[in-house]
């Protein structure tokens, strides 16, 4: 989780958040859902029972059969690149509160304060959308570009 306190070119105060998200219950189209807590746990479990009848097979007919050294690295990036494509793939929230006008006497919280959040999709992107919220909170005074994934709320 990242967090950051940013001033405007107004001087107003905005608090710029990105979370990562471990659950999503998100209402998008259908081939964009995932299997859930199940499928992952079934697909470990059928990758654990092919791993362990491979390595029953070698050991039994080891006179026979010769597996190669380069069929267990196969194995075993089959087995880390969708666990760790699941984790980099994960949604993550990116929220922008704050920008109330500051009081007469210099203290915020003069009301009319704004959130804005969106949603982006993996770790590399989300913080590079986090660096042009905060660019453009600095620069335009606003948390929001055109083609931007954050909305008002």
């Amino acid at each position: 989780m990242a967090q950051k306190l940013v001033t405007d070119v107004d001087g107003r105060q905005w608090f710029v958040t990105l979370k990562i998200l471990w659950s999503d219950h998100s209402e998008n189209f259908e081939h964009e859902k995932e299997g859930g807590r199940n499928a992952v746990i079934a697909i470990l479990v059928v990758l654990g029972l092919l791993l362990f009848a491979l390595i029953a097979w070698a050991v039994e007919d080891r006179e026979y059969i010769s597996v190669p050294w380069w069929m267990f690295l196969i194995l075993l990036a089959v087995v880390v690149f969708f666990p760790g494509r699941w984790a980099l793939r994960r949604r993550w929230l990116l929220r922008a509160e704050g920008g109330a006008w500051p009081d007469e006497d210099g203290r915020g919280g003069g009301g009319g304060g704004e959130e804005w959040s969106g949603f982006i999709r993996g770790r590399t992107e989300a913080r590079a959308e986090f660096k042009r919220v905060i660019k453009s909170l600095e620069r335009r005074g606003t948390p929001a570009r055109a083609n931007s994934p954050l909305q008002p709320q």
